[in-house]
């Protein structure tokens, strides 16, 4: 049967026009790239959110493994304070030992050249037990002689690394202990063809001089080092071979390391300067009673436009600050610049995080 009405159902039966599908796939984009924007940024975002976090994570660990290895620089010669400062001589096979400290103290900062980061080395004995000095007792210890007598050799083992020591000014000579004092108030040391070469120590020691007990020395440097926090340690890990130091990377994204003394110069027991000039002398590292950090932890996220416009600041307050060169006011108080803009070409990308901390030195600050 026929319909009445054959136009109308041929309407019925012809569907879109191509103007309504092109309306229908414009609104479409429209929504797709709606949905597509909200997505980037919310992906942009995350991974920025994500990124601060690591550098928060870096920043707050690089700081805290700084603290702990500063804390105990000085253990085991600090008790001892008229000997620091005093140059080192060691020998290994009667040789230089390259890379070896140079000299008796607790902590080293090198300063960076032009803003650039800081290096921070740190010096104590490695024993686990406990260290304190053996005072030397008559007959005291002639050049070349095979023990030394001392009020006491607690703490002493076989193996333990030793430094003769007269006082600041004069060479602290180190050797080894070969083998179990033979009495109570003797310590061992033989020729051999490691820490001991013939004749050693050169110098004699008598009555009122003293042994320090390194043990296995802790010998820790800090660096910067391709955006990295570094550090590089003292091996002494195998008896016969020659002492060396390996370079491990602790932290990403770190890329500067300042470090300024805290210096008691009035003898009054607080700190009353902060500055980075290393001392020359056992009177000025005994002012040496703190170190001062900041460190500058960057996110790992590019950016698609500058984030950064400024050098970040280091607000290092008023008190003992006036020496300090560069400083700048920042409110009431006064900072120092950070420079980050020498990393790369690229660093307004970037986000950063400054960490700083006040480290007392405890082991000077007992023997004060």
């Amino acid at each position: 049967m026929c319909s009445p009405h054959p136009s109308a159902d041929r309407a019925r039966q012809a569907g879109f026009t191509l103007i309504e599908l092109m309306i229908g796939v414009v609104i479409g984009l429209l929504a797709s790239l709606a949905v597509t924007h909200v997505l980037v940024n919310s992906e942009g975002q995350k991974r920025t959110t994500m990124a601060g976090s690591d550098a928060q994570i870096n920043g707050a660990l690089s700081l805290s493994t700084l603290q702990r290895s500063i804390q105990s620089a000085g253990y085991g010669f600090a008790a001892t304070p008229m000997v620091i400062g005093c140059p080192i001589s060691a020998r290994w096979n009667n040789a230089v030992i390259a890379g070896f400290p140079a000299s008796l103290v607790p902590v080293t900062i090198t300063d960076g050249a032009a803003g650039a980061p800081d290096t921070v080395r740190v010096l104590a004995s490695g024993k686990t037990s406990f260290s304190v000095p053996g005072r030397i007792i008559p007959p005291g210890y002639a050049a070349g002689a095979k023990t030394v007598p001392i009020a006491s050799i607690r703490g002493i083992q076989t193996g333990d690394l030793m430094l003769a020591a007269s006082d600041a000014s004069a060479i602290c000579e180190m050797f080894q202990v070969t083998g179990d004092p033979p009495d109570p108030t003797n310590v061992r040391r033989d020729d051999d063809a490691r820490w001991n070469p013939p004749n050693w120590p050169t110098a004699s020691y008598g009555q009122g001089n003293f042994l320090v007990n390194l043990g296995s020395p802790v010998d820790t440097t800090y660096s910067i080092v391709n955006n990295a926090l570094r550090v590089s340690r003292l091996n002494l890990a195998a008896a016969d071979t020659q002492p060396s130091y390996e370079a491990v990377e602790l932290f990403p994204d770190i890329v500067n390391l300042q470090a300024l003394y805290g210096k008691d110069t009035d003898n009054d027991g607080a700190v009353d300067t902060w500055n980075n000039v290393t001392p020359v002398n056992n009177a000025g590292w005994l002012q040496v009673m703190a170190v001062r950090l900041a460190v500058v932890a960057r996110s790992s996220q590019f950016e698609k436009a500058d984030v950064t416009f400024a050098n970040p600041l280091w607000d290092v307050g008023t008190i003992g600050t006036t020496a300090l060169t560069g400083l700048a006011t920042c409110g009431a108080s006064k900072c120092l610049t950070l420079k980050v803009e020498t990393v790369d070409a690229g660093w307004k990308r970037y986000r950063y995080r400054v960490f700083d901390t006040v480290i007392p030195l405890r082991n000077m600050l007992w023997n004060s």
